[in-house]
């Protein structure tokens, strides 16, 4: 039985399927699991065996009835900045230690309709704008490397096998960053493409919510249920949900892939842009053409993107200023700088929002995808890189990411190589909305390659 927690969600629903087992047993199995490792890992913040038993019992009815769901029986976690009902959900503040909400997010009852099971809530730090050093989360990979953060729990469980699906958060990496370090995947989608209802806010314009797993298929498979419109989020598209799916299944021969350097390369180790160059090499190999591109202003994206997060996180929290010493350290700074900003500062980091998403709609006139860089390292040891405070998450960790917060792109970051045994990465970006193909490139690659094999 414990083998079945190295499976992916598509292996799980396999076996399911080949009764070779069954939900019961999964959900035994990832209990155990994370019973047995996360002393160590500390990605759990809060599990819900009780009734994640009461649901995979049933997912076993449905089962052996024929009448299963999409991710009938698939175990799950949750970041603990999303909502669910009668679970403690505490955003990682003391401020909310004690809060259980009445109602899941949106995204939590999608997956739960969906058939999936939730098996536990994972850290994050303080509303996932906190100090991400300080999470108590430890890399499965090696314990004295950075996990990233802010997805740092759901990241590091999937990298040590407590669970094969989960829900992360991403304002300017906060999923792809961890994805990176652990060697796991992670989608930010298109924003609006995944409501966002019942999730604490940091930036009601720049804030996402996703999957992550770890292979792109998992992904398609919950961004099938995933994605849609929702009244609880204003900003959620009503577009119609494609199949990822059938999508991800396709061939990508005849694609354009763009490739910018300048911002994107600089300050990559030599690990990272040949992990890179390598992707591209299988890309064309399977039939994809690379293009040379240029994104002028993807420093001025990072900038843009802090700004306008320091101030909204600050609108979220204007009632609790005089509270500051309540808040984490990195948190009560933000918060303090955001609420220092000028309405002009802030009114100017919003009007370059257009000139940035133009420029990037013109690279996309030319080519059908991007592929960059992810972090520029591979997992860093904390005590030699954490030094020049805020400046340190656009120049060495998320600077390759932020760009696609401000303009809202689809943006996939999957396992490309290693840099000795630490997994490093890249990230595939499309069009606003075409998620679908985001996942067809990374899928496609994950074919051709074992990158991703180590952690499923």
């Amino acid at each position: 039985m414990s083998d079945l927690t190295g499976l992916t969600v598509t292996g799980l629903l396999a076996s399911f399927s080949d009764q070779q087992a069954d939900p019961n047993d999964a959900i035994e199995a990832v209990l155990a699991r994370i019973d047995d490792v996360d002393k160590t890992i500390h990605a759990v913040v809060t599990t819900n065996a009780d009734a994640a038993r009461v649901a995979a019992a049933r997912s076993t009815q449905r089962w052996q009835a024929g009448s299963q769901r999409p991710l009938e029986g698939v175990p799950f976690a949750v970041k603990d900045i999303i909502e669910t009902a009668d679970l403690l959900t505490t955003a990682g503040s003391p401020l909310f230690a004690a809060h259980v909400p009445a109602t899941n997010a949106t995204v939590v009852t999608r997956l739960q309709d969906a058939g999936a099971v939730m098996v536990a809530k994972t850290a994050t730090p303080e509303f996932a704008f906190g100090d991400e050093t300080t999470d108590g989360v430890v890399n499965p990979l090696d314990p004295t490397r950075w996990v990233g953060g802010s997805s740092s729990g759901s990241a590091a469980g999937l990298a040590s096998h407590q669970f094969p699906l989960a829900l992360g958060t991403d304002t300017g990496g906060s999923i792809r960053v961890p994805a990176s370090y652990c060697g796991v995947s992670g989608f930010k989608p298109t924003f609006g493409r995944v409501p966002r209802g019942g999730i604490f806010a940091t930036s009601w314009t720049l804030d996402h919510v996703g999957p992550m797993a770890r292979s792109v298929d998992d992904l398609a498979l919950a961004m099938s249920v995933l994605a849609g419109g929702s009244p609880c989020d204003s900003h959620a598209s009503n577009r119609q949900v494609p199949d990822y799916v059938a999508d991800a299944t396709e061939p990508i021969a005849g694609l354009r892939i763009g490739v910018a350097d300048g911002w994107f390369s600089e300050g990559c180790s030599d690990a990272v842009l040949a992990a890179r160059d390598s992707a591209l090499e299988v890309m064309r190999q399977l039939g994809a053409t690379v293009v040379p591109v240029t994104a002028p202003s993807a420093e001025l994206a990072g900038t843009v993107s802090w700004l306008i997060t320091v101030a909204e996180f600050a609108s979220h929290h204007s009632d609790r200023l005089d509270e500051l010493q309540s808040f984490s350290p990195s948190a009560a700074h933000r918060l303090s700088a955001g609420a220092a900003m000028s309405a002009v500062d802030y009114l100017k980091a919003l009007r370059a929002r257009p000139r940035i998403q133009r420029e990037f709609d013109d690279v996309f006139a030319d080519v059908d995808v991007m592929v960059t860089p992810a972090t520029p390292c591979a997992a860093p040891v904390p005590a030699e890189f954490f030094d020049d405070g805020d400046r340190l998450w656009l120049d060495r960790v998320a600077g390759n990411f932020l760009p696609f917060n401000v303009t809202g792109m689809p943006a996939l970051v999957i396992p490309a190589g290693l840099d000795d045994t630490l997994p490093v990465s890249i990230q595939i970006v499309a069009p606003p909305h075409a998620d679908a193909l985001c996942l067809r490139v990374g899928a496609a690659f994950q074919r051709a390659t074992r990158h991703h094999l180590s952690q499923a």
